[in-house]
């Protein structure tokens, strides 16, 4: 199943703050995991609240019809496959392959409860779970969504920053923490920044974002 972009992973090394690779050449050499990445133009024009998007799949043929069919026809019996992907990359940073900073707690990205109870599960928190049994890294769901905003499927950057205005609100201590803030897909980094910005006027000291895959942007994109 070729899910690796080919000559450039999101959210690896050669991967700008936001998760996109860099051109050829650029910001290539690893560095250690307190390193932060650097910053594409689009980041230099808007720089992300979060330091850095730990994402090295890209979202594209077959991992979107997997992830898909896990979230919008509740298909479970999908979710094997998909954590799968997942340990693989938490064995990267388990084994110091994707040098990271270790956080001290992982956030899911919260839904409205009225999702939540239409789809029976959270794929954030599943994932979160996961990673904290991994890692050994508690989970601490301090963001909930007290608003049911529309799907942000279909909409473009600016459409789901206002579709996020006031969408996520911190519940729990977060002071001085550094936190992965962790989702299933990073598609324009809305979300994240959101939840990000968040975070860090609760007092929270870093954080970064952790996700299983990376939308890649499209030629209009680039």
């Amino acid at each position: 199943m070729a899910i690796w972009q080919p000559g450039a992973r999101p959210g690896g090394y050669g991967a700008c703050r936001c998760g996109l690779p860099l051109a050829a050449g650029a910001g290539r050499d690893g560095g250690a995991a307190g390193d932060l990445p650097p910053l594409c133009g689009r980041c230099l024009r808007h720089p992300p609240a979060f330091d850095r998007v730990v994402a090295p799949l890209a979202y594209q043929f077959p991992l979107d019809l997997l992830l898909l069919g896990y979230k919008r026809q509740r298909r479970l019996v999908l979710e094997r496959p998909l954590l799968h992907l997942w340990h693989t990359q938490l064995a990267l940073i388990a084994d110091g392959r994707l040098a990271v900073p270790r956080p001290e707690a992982l956030v899911p990205v919260p839904l409205h409860w009225r999702r939540l109870w239409w789809r029976g599960f959270n794929p954030a928190a599943r994932l979160a779970d996961t990673a904290a049994t991994r890692l050994a890294i508690p989970v601490l769901p301090a963001l909930i969504r007290p608003t049911a905003t529309p799907s942000q499927q279909g909409l473009d950057a600016s459409a789901r920053r206002r579709n996020l205005r006031n969408a996520l609100i911190v519940d729990r201590p977060v002071d001085g923490l550094h936190l992965a803030l962790v989702d299933d897909v990073v598609t324009t980094g809305s979300t994240a920044q959101t939840a990000a910005l968040a975070l860090l006027r609760a007092g929270a000291a870093r954080v970064d974002v952790w996700a299983l895959a990376r939308t890649l942007p499209g030629p209009s994109d680039t």
